[in-house]
């Protein structure tokens, strides 16, 4: 585990708990329930296809005030088609090593996050939607909302979404959220990879390509670390827009390959004072490092935030591509690292 959900304790979930093995959504919902004010961690062990077909009317999975959870897909079985999971006010929570797609029920989100949470850890997913609907037909893959802290997705593969993972819910939900984005593959997206209000981000190791509008979008006043990152085929890779206050960076060590700003960005912007770039508007960019330079604004955009920990490991941004093609999504965690145990056969 790295970043910010390693603080104060870590994740263990439900490690050194009680476990169950979920075929179907009924399943998850029962062990849910059983936890509730049961001290006890818990691990689901999924090991299936999960529909709202098969999950006894919920419209989504509540780990709701409770502590002490992990979701562990078995190998390459666990599907979430068309049903998402919700935590809300829970601590010590992992989701790792499952697939969700084409989530149009209860919040409408593969994975959300909200309220009053900490120690969060997604890990090693595949998540995805579908950029031939509309715009607003599904929301986002993973979001967080309100006052959550020390969260990290690490190693996820985030594809094929027009709203893609938004932290801060409005201009309004102000809260000093730390959260990690390590190591993930984000393609094929529109936007929000992330779009960060508030609080403190550290964006290091991750690859983007074809992302279509914008890509790291800090705003409100958030402080984000972005360092040995890899962009391909990226419009707007960084970017402050479509809020009333601008939000500031602490990039080095990124990649770029061909990486184009708009003369003016995507988005509603009234004006180009409310805009701010990660580089020079209307250029392309292939190699180096973003050069900094915000229109009409100088170098406010620029932060000296450094994040309160130490990657075990740093790879160089133009290794990313290949490193996270090789480490990020379903199936590249061991049984043995996941914790599953021998007696479960992959369905």
């Amino acid at each position: 585990m790295q970043g910010f959900a390693s603080l104060n304790g870590g994740v263990t979930g439900g490690a050194g708990g009680t476990y169950v093995v979920a075929t179907t959504g009924a399943d998850i919902v029962a062990a849910l329930a059983s936890k509730q004010d049961n001290p006890t961690p818990l691990t689901i062990y999924v090991n299936g296809t999960i529909t709202p077909a098969n999950s006894g009317g919920a419209n989504q999975f509540d780990v709701k005030d409770m502590n002490d959870v992990s979701i562990i897909g078995v190998g390459n079985a666990a599907l979430f088609d068309g049903i998402g999971i919700n935590i809300v006010r829970a601590n010590n929570i992992a989701v790792r090593n499952v697939t969700m797609r084409y989530v149009r029920i209860g919040q409408k989100d593969a994975i959300s996050i909200q309220g009053g949470g900490s120690n969060i850890w997604i890990d090693h997913n595949e998540l995805y939607n579908d950029l031939e609907t509309a715009k607003d037909y599904y929301d986002e893959l993973v979001s967080g909302k309100d006052g959550i802290d020390n969260v990290t997705l690490s190693y996820n593969y985030l594809h094929d979404s027009w709203k893609t993972s938004l932290w801060g819910s409005s201009d309004t939900n102000d809260f000093d959220r730390h959260i990690s984005f390590i190591g993930n593959r984000w393609e094929n997206v529109n936007s929000r990879l992330p779009l960060f209000r508030f609080g403190k981000g550290h964006v290091a190791n991750n690859y983007y390509k074809d992302v279509l509008g914008t890509a790291i979008n800090s705003r409100m006043g958030a402080e984000i670390r972005v360092e040995n990152n890899y962009f391909e085929n990226a419009s707007n890779p960084l970017i402050s827009q479509d809020s009333s206050e601008i939000g500031f960076w602490n990039p080095s060590g990124n990649f770029l390959l061909n990486v184009e700003w708009s003369s003016f960005p995507s988005g509603n912007c009234t004006s180009s004072e409310d805009c701010v770039w990660g580089g020079q508007p209307s250029t392309t960019q292939n190699g180096g490092e973003f050069t900094a330079i915000s229109r009409n604004l100088g170098a406010i955009d620029l932060s000296s935030y450094e994040p309160p920990y130490t990657l075990p490991w740093v790879v160089e941004g133009v290794e990313v591509k290949d490193y996270v093609l090789t480490n990020a999504g379903v199936g590249r965690v061991s049984r043995d690292c996941l914790g599953v145990p021998e007696d479960i056969i992959e369905g």
